[in-house]
C-alpha cells in the first residue's frame, strides 16, 4: 500500500504535469506579414502562426477563451480564428467594413464591437452565428478604436478624422454625445474601473483624461511624439501610451497627473498587452518587428522577442496545449 509520502510525491507530479501544457501566449496581428502570431511569453519563441486578411492592425478573444477575431483593414475582412487549433475558420466579409479597425468583446460574451473607420460605422457581430446584427453610424470622420465600459453598457469611439471621442449607450444602440478630444485622436483606453478615459491625440503630442461620469475632458498631459495607443494596467494606477514617432512608452501616474517614466522600447511601438498578473507590459514594435517586454516595477525593458515583421495589436491568452 502507497505510504503517505509516496502519495504527496505522486500528487505533486501530477499536478505539475497538468499545469506544465498551460502557458500565457500573446496573439499578435502581423500587419506587414499578413498573418496572426503566437508569442510564448514564457519562452519568447513564436510557436504559431496564422494566415489571416491583408494588413491586420488589431486582436481580440472571446470571453470563452477560444475563439479570436482579427481585424484586417488591407482586405476589408475579418478573420475568425479557433485558438486552440491554430486554423482560420471563416473569414467575414461585407459592405459595411471599410477599414474595419478597433474591437472590442461585450462583458456578456455574445457581441463583439467593430469600427468601419471609412462608413463610419460601429458594428455589433453575433459571437454565435458569425453575423451582423446590427449598426449604427457615428456620424464622425474616421471612428477609429472602441473600448467598453466594464459593465458594456458603453461604447467610446475615437474619430480620429473629426477630433472627437463618439460615446454610445449599447443598449438603447443610440449616440450619447461627441466629446471633444484633441487633433488626430487615437488610442483609448478606460481605467480598470471605468471611471476614467484616457486618449492620446496623435497630432497634438498629449494625453486626454475623460471623467466617465460627467463626459468631459478633466485635464491633458504633453506626451511624447506621435502616441498612438494607450493601455491601463489592472491595477488602475497608471496609463502607458505608446509613441510611433518617438520609439518610447510613456507612463502616467493618473494619481498625479504625471508622467513618472519615459521608456524607449523598439522602431514605431503600438499596441500594447500585460501579463496575467500585471507586473509586465508587451508593447509591439511595428517597424522592428519585436515585442518589448517592460517591467512595470523598475520601468525597465527586461527582454526583446522577434515578433514577424510588423507586429501591432494584440491580446493575451491562456493555452492548455499549443497549436
Amino acid at each position: 500500500m502507497p505510504t503517505t509520502r509516496a502519495l504527496t510525491a505522486a500528487l505533486l507530479v501530477s499536478l505539475a504535469v497538468a499545469t506544465t501544457g498551460a502557458a500565457d501566449t500573446l496573439l499578435i496581428a502581423d500587419k506587414t506579414g499578413h498573418r496572426l502570431l503566437y508569442l510564448d511569453t514564457g519562452t519568447g519563441r513564436v510557436t504559431h502562426s496564422v494566415v489571416v486578411g491583408e494588413n491586420p492592425h488589431e486582436v481580440v478573444v472571446t470571453r470563452d477563451g477560444r475563439t479570436a477575431f482579427v481585424a484586417n483593414p488591407g482586405s476589408n475582412t475579418i478573420s475568425i480564428v479557433d485558438i486552440a487549433t491554430g486554423v482560420e475558420r471563416k473569414r467575414l466579409s461585407s459592405p459595411l467594413f471599410g477599414f474595419p479597425h478597433g474591437l472590442a468583446v461585450h462583458p456578456d460574451g455574445r457581441t463583439i464591437y467593430l469600427t468601419s473607420e471609412q462608413q463610419q460605422l460601429l458594428i455589433a457581430l453575433d459571437v454565435e452565428t458569425l453575423e451582423i446584427a446590427k449598426h449604427l453610424s457615428t456620424g464622425m470622420d474616421g471612428s477609429h478604436m472602441v473600448v467598453l465600459s466594464p459593465d458594456g453598457g458603453r461604447a467610446y469611439i475615437t474619430d480620429r478624422g473629426s477630433a472627437r471621442v463618439t460615446v454610445v449607450d449599447t443598449a438603447r444602440w443610440a449616440i450619447v454625445t461627441h466629446i471633444p478630444a484633441g487633433d488626430g485622436v487615437e488610442g483609448i483606453a478606460l481605467t480598470p474601473d471605468g471611471r476614467l478615459l484616457v486618449v492620446a491625440n496623435r497630432n497634438d503630442n498629449d494625453v486626454h483624461v475623460i471623467d466617465t461620469a460627467t463626459l468631459r475632458p478633466v485635464w491633458t498631459v504633453p506626451v511624447g511624439e506621435g502616441p498612438v495607443r494607450v493601455a491601463c494596467p489592472p491595477d488602475g494606477r497608471l496609463a502607458l501610451v505608446s509613441h510611433r514617432a518617438s520609439g518610447d512608452v510613456h507612463v502616467i501616474d493618473l494619481s498625479t497627473r504625471t508622467v513618472t517614466a519615459r521608456v524607449q522600447v523598439g522602431a514605431e511601438p503600438g499596441g500594447m498587452a500585460f501579463s496575467a498578473d500585471g507586473a509586465r507590459a508587451f508593447v509591439a514594435n511595428s517597424a522592428a518587428g519585436s515585442v518589448s517586454v517592460l517591467d512595470l516595477k523598475t520601468m525597465t525593458v527586461v527582454a526583446t522577442h522577434p515578433a514577424g515583421t510588423g507586429p501591432d495589436g494584440m491580446a493575451r491568452v491562456r493555452l492548455d496545449r499549443r497549436p
